[in-house]
């Protein structure tokens, strides 16, 4: 079974599902509620752990209720989780249009800088690690150590911020988002800035990478939220399964689009089942 460590940010969702968008008056009718696992690290790892490999989520949370129910709930899904505890837990309120567009409202408290955990331990059998940004001193000791050891280091790359290009050196795979395009330039200029493998994820308009571009896989939307986490991680499992770039790109472009029709992860059955329609 292949392992992925995933790292960076986790929280809690309050997931309101909305009748109309944007509201008009004071009260807006919600037609369904859920609290869900968030984060661009803790729902890769869930994406993991659902397509049948195992998952250890490296991240931050708090000594409360809120941070003990976010373990529980990842503990659920089958994924290993190791938090550095701080104060508070981080948590988003996320309201979803009827079309399945979302909109986030994070609470990002204050939390450790300093990882507990040695970057050589907990990186024993790993096939692959993921990155996001929003724990920049944690991903370069372990991406460092990673790469030392010949692991595929595979960064989600979704803002212009100094701490995230920080992380870039350090990956053998950037995968970007359509938003950082717009926010550097565009497509080409944000490809010409990354050093080695680059793809860029374009939401119903597939991925562009150096040197091609895979169509997305057609399907109504029902729930976005989350759905670059799923691609970033069921990509990190492809490269970590052995799959060529390409292979890992049309394997995640599979679990993001299921995910985005359900509201939550795929099953690996599913994934195959539509990799081979």
């Amino acid at each position: 079974m292949a392992r992925v460590i995933t790292l960076g940010w986790a929280c809690l969702d309050q997931r309101y599902y909305l009748e109309r968008f944007p509201p008009t008056h004071s009260r807006t009718p919600v037609r369904a509620f859920r609290q869900a696992i968030g984060g661009p690290a803790a729902v890769a790892a869930q994406a993991v752990a659902r397509l049948g490999a195992e998952a250890l989520l490296l991240s931050r949370r708090g000594s409360d209720a809120l941070g003990e129910s976010l373990e529980a709930a990842l503990r659920a899904e089958g994924v290993r989780s190791r938090f550095t505890l701080g104060r508070e837990t981080p948590v988003s309120a996320v309201l979803v249009a009827p079309d399945g567009e979302r909109y986030i409202f994070p609470y990002r408290p204050d939390l450790p800088a300093e990882p507990d955990w040695e970057a050589e331990e907990v990186l024993e059998g790993v096939g692959a690690v993921l990155l996001d940004h929003r724990w920049v001193l944690a991903g370069l000791q372990l991406a460092q150590v990673a790469r030392e050891r010949g692991i595929p280091v595979v960064l989600d790359l979704d803002h212009d911020r100094p701490e995230a290009w920080e992380l870039v050196p350090l990956a053998s795979h950037v995968v970007a988002s359509e938003e950082l395009a717009r926010q550097v330039g565009g497509l080409e200029a944000l490809l010409e800035r990354i050093p080695g493998w680059a793809a860029v994820t374009l939401g119903a308009e597939g991925v562009r990478y150096r040197g091609g571009h895979l169509p997305a896989f057609r399907v109504a939307v029902r729930d976005s939220t989350g759905a670059g986490d799923v691609y970033h991680g069921a990509f990190a499992l492809g490269l970590a399964e052995g799959m060529s770039e390409e292979e890992a790109l049309r394997f995640a472009a599979a679990a993001a689009a299921l995910h985005v029709q359900n509201g939550e992860p795929p099953g690996r059955r599913e994934v195959g089942a539509l990799l081979a329609s």
